[in-house]
């Protein structure tokens, strides 16, 4: 095995190989490379970023990799009724710094006309946070199954995709309580998990994941990150009745959440690759 850990997200990213290459390290080193090409598209941080242009200008040309991911995430605020909405980037910019306010735009305000997105109110500031790590991560599984590597797993920052026929073991974290919830095999597929527990001011209630309404964490395991990621937020923002609509829908996510009283509930066969901890 061979693995490289280096800084990406914000954080950092952790990448292991396990197949057997004569260029093993000059394809991570590859890999790592396209993931900074593609962070620079997404960065809601980086004012140089393609993203935080097209916040400052409010209409631009931009990129297929920018353009698919945002489509993609429109999707899933017409699905969640705008309960997931992309267009909160200056609300969680501020909540991160301990601030709390409102604006008055939605998902609504995004208009597409071919590869051109234009907003069509000023206070719109997309943040794709919770879709675009998940999209890289998948980009860069790709990447290294075109130069020969079958075998990898990508942990970026506890999101995780996991390629090839090894079984993988991973904790999921207690929202509430030290310990974890209990261990998941993963086999060829990916896990993501939103919660209230890392990113707060003040309360719980005042997380970074705006609109939240019952529940503590949701993890989802699906084929790949992007589609776990963004489902983990998206779910986790939405009520009781909505969430299991569409997990109903979408029956090829498993899925479990534990809600604000600590009460744990499976989705789609979940519990099936799941073992409780006592």
């Amino acid at each position: 095995m061979q693995e490289l850990n280096k800084k990406l997200f914000g954080g950092y990213i952790k990448i292991l190989v396990y197949t057997e290459h004569p260029d093993t390290e000059k394809i991570l080193q590859k890999t790592y490379t396209e993931g900074l090409r593609l962070q620079k598209i997404f960065n809601f941080y980086d004012p140089e970023s393609e993203l935080s242009q097209l916040n400052q200008n409010k209409k631009a040309k931009v990129s297929p990799e920018l353009l698919s991911v945002i489509k993609t995430a429109l999707n899933y605020c017409i699905q969640t009724q705008g309960a997931y909405d992309i267009t909160l980037g200056k609300v969680i910019a501020k909540r991160k710094k301990g601030l709390i306010v409102k604006t008055h735009c939605s998902y609504k305000d995004v208009a597409i006309q071919e590869n051109t997105v234009i907003f069509n109110n000023p206070e719109v500031q997309i943040d794709l946070g919770s879709i675009a790590k998940g999209f890289v991560v998948d980009c860069l599984i790709e990447y290294l199954q075109k130069n020969g590597i079958a075998e990898s797993l990508i942990d970026a920052r506890g999101d995780i995709r996991v390629c090839g026929m090894i079984n993988h073991v991973l904790g999921i974290q207690h929202p509430r309580q030290e310990g974890i919830v209990g261990s998941l095999k993963l086999n060829n597929q990916a896990v993501a998990t939103s919660g209230d527990y890392e990113q707060f001011v003040g309360s719980f209630q005042n997380s970074h994941i705006v609109n939240q309404k019952e529940l503590a964490s949701v993890t989802v395991v699906a084929k790949t990150l992007q589609e776990a990621d963004v489902f983990a937020t998206a779910l986790f923002v939405t009520p009781r009745s909505q969430r299991e609509k569409l997990l109903k829908e979408n029956s090829q996510l498993q899925t479990l959440t534990v809600d604000v009283k600590e009460q744990v509930r499976t989705y789609n066969q979940f519990e099936k690759t799941l073992t409780y901890e006592n």
